[in-house]
């Protein structure tokens, strides 16, 4: 968490990013501007903590 109480990542799970994704993208039609902002951030969110999971893993 960072000091602006925004989520950094660092706390999270791959397994909770990928369910945040999920329930981000269920039933969207339509794709605004900030909708796909926020999945942009979400997979950012996955891909570190993917990254960070597999390199405590090795």
């Amino acid at each position: 968490m960072t000091t602006s109480g925004v989520c950094c990542g660092r706390c999270v799970s791959a397994a909770a990013a990928n369910a945040a994704i999920r329930r981000h993208v269920a039933g969207r039609v339509v794709w605004t501007p900030e909708a796909l902002a926020e999945l942009d951030r979400l997979r950012a969110l996955w891909r570190e903590a993917v990254r960070r999971e597999l390199t405590a893993a090795a």
